[in-house]
């Protein structure tokens, strides 16, 4: 019973925690090419975060799951990335699912990146609180001082460097800050990398009651289209993969300011097919034919945006 729980626990925790470190439009069902992917049984989840309005996703990224090779990788998608999902005037990709809902999200995705993506899993912000307490905190080096405030958001950060036990509260304000970053959004997806191996290790020392509750948890602070079967076979997967050293990245591109004075993301269309087809286990060449056909992830008529979509090579960024 206790392995069975564990297995099942870190079925969540892989989702719930990659998350948050953190309905109205047609898109066209992306055919299934098991071919492209060899022999290899690859199945692709769409996690996404949500803030307290349920308005907007805080954290978009997808999980891949080997399910041959027992292995898993994360690809980060930044929320500001620009991307034509809507003829409305708001076209940031964390305004998505509230136009196309989850379902819809997940279909944009899987044609606008050119892979499957097979489910998706939502998480309400309150669910990552209680999951860090329920676990007892997490330990882990605050590198610098963080203050902000947005009451409009319900979000008061304030933290000081150093090494910092993390409750439930000061974990949201740690994974959701990034005024201080020089990129922003970039700074906050390296800041959740950093709270998910601290995450990763608490969890390896948690009682059976601890795991128990975090299952209760679940029951509501999760939203997913995935079966009982599906996630039965999954987290036998996990359970071989080390959860601990799992391959995670942040999907290519720059960050730029718009003529509205708006930052968006926007994706870089030759480095971005690497990285899916690396991450997301594409079959090798696959991702580079079919990423992005209908040029979603591109604004034509801005010059700036353009130049950084076609880039064959986009500066490091420092």
């Amino acid at each position: 019973m206790k392995r069975l729980c564990r297995s099942f626990v870190l079925f969540l925790i892989l989702f719930s925690v990659v998350t948050f470190m953190f309905w109205n439009y047609s898109v066209p069902t992306v055919a299934v090419d098991r071919e492209a992917e060899h022999e290899d049984k690859i199945t692709r989840f769409l996690v996404l975060g949500c803030d307290h309005s349920k308005r907007l996703t805080d954290s978009i990224l997808l999980v891949a799951v080997n399910e041959t090779r027992k292995e898993a990788r994360i690809l980060q998608i930044p929320r500001d990335t620009y991307a034509e999902y809507t003829e409305g005037s708001y076209k940031k990709l964390n305004g998505a699912m509230q136009t196309l809902g989850q379902e819809g999200l997940k279909r944009f995705l899987s044609e606008a990146l050119g892979v499957r993506i097979d489910y998706f899993v939502t998480l309400k912000l309150d669910f990552f609180k209680a999951l860090v307490n329920a676990i007892g905190g997490v330990e882990l080096e605050i590198p610098h001082d963080m203050e902000y405030s947005d009451p409009a958001q319900e979000l008061k950060i304030s933290l000081k460097a150093g090494k910092t036990h993390l409750d439930g509260d000061m974990a949201e304000q740690f994974v959701r800050y990034r005024s201080g970053y020089v990129n922003a959004d970039l700074g906050r997806l390296d800041a959740q990398k950093l709270f998910l191996s601290a995450f990763a290790k608490q969890c390896q020392t948690l009682t059976l009651s601890q795991l128990l509750r975090v299952t209760v948890l679940a029951l509501t602070g999760v939203q997913t289209d995935i079966g009982l079967p599906a996630a039965i076979r999954t987290v036998g997967i996990l359970r071989a993969c080390d959860t601990g050293n799992i391959p995670m990245a942040t999907l290519a591109g720059q960050p730029i300011q718009g003529q509205s004075g708006a930052w968006y993301y926007v994706i870089n269309r030759a480095g971005a097919s690497r990285m899916i087809e690396e991450y997301l286990m594409c079959g090798k060449g696959k991702a580079s034919i079919s990423f992005d056909p209908r040029g979603v992830f591109d604004r034509v008529e801005n010059e700036s945006f353009h130049k950084i979509y076609e880039a064959e090579k986009l500066p490091v960024q420092t």
